[in-house]
């Protein structure tokens, strides 16, 4: 029998592991699959039964450490012993035959360099995006640049890409994929796995909206972090609401299930959102002739809204993939800090758009939601950063070939 340990490092991360997961169980169900969450509890490989090795539990920054003070909060939590703990139950795990599945950024990586066994790495937060201008073509350049490039985008990550016992890459986007290509790297590029899992369910039946403009609202989901960024969201639907747009709103905002649904409704109530009624799947509540839903049906969100106002890392992109248009609005992190949102706006490129305040949104809401020119660009970068859907399979396919002997 066949053993894979996949090794994550946060809520995106742990989301594509799991993805991945299923496809190579769907394909080889022989296969003894185990998880390694190094942040967080490890939820999303709880709930699809994928087992998991040592000790796992959440840290004040949420793995996000801003600064010197974020770091002494998680040591003091226990994050040392935590990690000391991890190693171990991963040393212990590679003793015997198998292969090791690394996703997410340099941690993972590292301790997949550290098991001594053979390991894939898919590569999700890294992009060359990141230190290229716009429009940038690599093609155009000369072959010593490029080879500049790679270890700038990856930092440590590109020497440990070097390792002999990493049997394949995978780049989140193309060009990061032609850049690591020509700098040597054993890549390949097969889609984006956070593509993936995100077809709508159909129980979100908005049809009494069909006349409203429907706004996603995304507060990210780490918490306490994920409440204050709802504050601030909350002022830039207030924001939309009193502006001289002449639209009904409907807003969905998609919560994360760990989020406290009584927290939650305080912050709006604060705000004078009247509760309306709620079901098994939503709450809604209104403001004047505009309505607001809570719900955790995070993907009929994803598909039904048009623009969405976001401070959020993955689901913004996920978001985004779908070929629409986000506004971006910096908080106080540790995650969504003006730095990550303007390293996301590189990232995502003419996507998405950084409102410097809740005030500044109905101004960048209007240049946005009739313009068909930009809408149209909007549409063909989100798709061609992003990439279409399907890659978990292809990735899932491709491992296994190989492990195989193929």
């Amino acid at each position: 029998m066949k053993r894979i340990l996949f090794i994550s490092n946060g809520y995106g991360e742990d989301y594509v592991a799991v993805n991945i997961a299923k496809e190579i169980l769907n394909i080889d169900p022989s296969i003894n699959i185990e998880g390694l969450p190094i942040v967080g509890e490890g939820r999303l490989y709880i709930n699809n039964h994928i087992p998991i090795i040592g000790p796992h539990k959440s840290t004040p920054s949420g793995g996000f450490l801003s600064s010197i003070e974020s770091l002494f909060r998680d040591i003091k939590e226990g994050l040392l012993s935590l990690h000391y703990q991890q190693i171990k139950s991963m040393k212990k795990w590679a003793k015997k035959e198998g292969f090791i599945i690394a996703v997410g950024d340099v941690i993972p990586l590292a301790l997949a360099v550290l098991s001594k066994k053979s390991f894939f790495f898919v590569s999700i937060q890294k992009s060359v995006y990141y230190v290229l201008k716009e429009n940038y073509e690599y093609r155009n350049i000369n072959p010593q640049e490029l080879t500049k490039i790679a270890p700038k985008a990856y930092l440590l990550e590109y020497y440990l890409m070097k390792n002999k016992r990493l049997l394949k890459i995978f780049p989140r986007d193309e060009l990061s994929y032609n850049i690591l290509r020509l700098s040597g790297i054993n890549a390949e590029y097969l889609g984006n796995p956070m593509m993936d899992g995100l077809d709508p369910t159909n129980k979100l039946d908005l049809s009494p909206f069909r006349d409203y403009f429907k706004v996603l609202i995304l507060p990210g989901s780490r918490t306490p972090e994920a409440y204050a960024n709802l504050k601030i969201l909350t002022e830039s639907i207030l924001s939309l609401i009193h502006s001289d747009i002449k639209e009904n709103f409907l807003f969905l905002i998609a919560l994360a299930p760990n989020l406290n649904l009584p927290k939650v409704r305080k912050i709006l109530e604060e705000k004078n959102f009247l509760y309306v009624n709620s079901s098994e799947d939503y709450s809604m509540y209104s403001y004047k002739d505009h309505y607001l839903i809570l719900t955790n049906l995070f993907n009929e969100c994803l598909h039904q809204a048009q623009i969405g106002i976001c401070m959020a890392g993955t689901a913004t992109e996920q978001f985004v993939g779908l070929g629409k248009p986000a506004i971006a609005i910096p908080g106080k992190g540790p995650q969504y800090t003006k730095k990550f949102a303007y390293a996301q706006k590189r990232l995502l490129g003419p996507s998405l758009f950084i409102a410097e305040n809740p005030e500044n949104v109905p101004e960048i809401f209007k240049k946005i939601y009739k313009n068909e020119k930009i809408l149209k660009e909007v549409y063909e970068n989100g798709r061609k950063r992003m990439g279409e859907k399907g890659a978990s399979r292809r990735i899932a396919e491709k491992i296994l070939n190989i492990i195989r002997g193929g």
